[in-house]
């Protein structure tokens, strides 16, 4: 795995994630689905998520280990750099586009939501309202690990790092309990802020710190089989929204966020390490890792096309898919492009502002 594009079926995952964000909300809430089975269907738009959230995890602390690795270094100033030029010119450009059409009376807009979603803090608002923005909260729970886990993983190290991610995945079931008992005015918003919520994200994570070591590739080559990954994705597409479904909290709480982030991990490993699959050749198809690489945009405009503005299905999907291509080649490509000749700047005429860690593995 040399490079961001070439990790295998990262790009088909997060078509598949994407997929189900779509297709949920544009079907909950559906007249022709009802009980259980309207809910089901519209939590599977979480479960889009939480495989964003996975992959975001893995993708970064994989690319800053592989940093340390070569050079004994993380550039926080590259880092940032490039975060910045990937997530805020579509992002901003996209509330413009929503501010002219609020501005002109085409939709309506709560002014205190979107100055939340503007400044990454809506997953701590209280009072954010409306679909438009409802799924920015994702959005600012990113934003917020970007900023606190490389300075943790420059400033620890591999191993300590490793040791905070797996500690976070184990303690964040009490951590989201104290929060409702201590936090009453937060209730309810345990599945989306950052302290109560970051687990799924440190699955990712806790897999990057450990993917090269031997014990962990034994254990994979040991257990990590087919039907594993079959069963992993059966339960996270079946049998847990069943069960979250009936149980809410009471499950999602203590056991469910975590079995997710498991399930979740289980496929991506199993993916990654097996491009030649079923699965794999169906997530490295052309068409399938194309979807991936417009995602971010497919996720920032399928709100206006699904929810209460679903209409002839799938000719919402058209039109999302329209939004996205224009976003990604009139918006993203340009802003990569200027990125990417300021990061040449800034290695020719300055110094990387670095942070040193650990020295390079010795040879041997």
């Amino acid at each position: 795995m040399r490079t961001t594009r070439e990790i295998p079926s990262l790009d088909g995952l997060r078509a598949f994630s994407i997929a189900l964000v779509i297709l949920s909300h544009s079907f909950s809430g559906s007249s022709r689905l009802s009980g259980y089975q309207s809910l089901e269907i519209s939590l599977l738009g979480q479960y889009g998520v939480d495989i964003f959230f996975v992959i975001s995890g893995f993708l970064i602390t994989y690319l800053l280990v592989k940093e340390i690795n070569a050079t004994g270094t993380i550039s926080l100033k590259r880092f940032y750099l490039r975060r910045f030029f990937r997530i805020f010119p579509a992002f901003y450009v996209f509330l413009l586009v929503l501010a002219i059409l609020w501005g002109t009376g085409v939709v309506a807009i709560d002014l205190h939501t979107y100055i939340r979603v503007a400044t990454y803090t809506s997953n701590y608002y209280r009072g954010a309202s409306g679909w438009l923005l409802g799924h920015c909260w994702s959005l600012s729970l990113e934003e917020q690990f970007y900023l606190l886990w490389p300075p943790c993983l420059a400033l620890f190290g591999k191993r300590t790092s490793a040791f905070l991610a797996f500690g976070i995945i184990v303690l964040s079931p009490a951590s989201r309990l104290i929060s409702y008992v201590l936090a009453p005015s937060f209730r309810g918003m345990e599945g989306i802020m950052l302290h109560t919520r970051l687990d799924t994200i440190m699955f990712g994570c806790a897999i990057a710190l450990v993917y090269d070591h031997q014990v962990f590739d034994r254990l994979l080559k040991k257990f990590l089989h087919p039907a594993l990954a079959m069963f992993a994705a059966f339960f996270f597409l079946v049998l847990s929204p069943y069960i979250e479904a009936r149980f809410a909290a009471r499950f999602t709480w203590p056991i469910g966020y975590t079995l997710r982030g498991v399930c979740v991990s289980v496929v991506l490993l199993y993916v990654v390490r097996n491009p030649v699959s079923v699965a794999g050749r169906f997530l490295n198809s052309r068409l399938i890792r194309h979807l991936g690489v417009v995602s971010y945009s497919l996720y920032l405009w399928q709100q206006l096309f699904t929810g209460p503005r679903t209409f002839w299905f799938p000719l919402n999907l058209l039109a999302i898919l329209a939004c996205a291509e224009a976003s990604f080649f009139l918006i993203e490509r340009p802003a990569f492009k200027l990125r990417d000749l300021i990061e040449s700047r800034v290695r020719a005429f300055s110094k990387p502002d670095v942070l040193a860690l650990e020295p390079p593995p010795s040879a041997s």
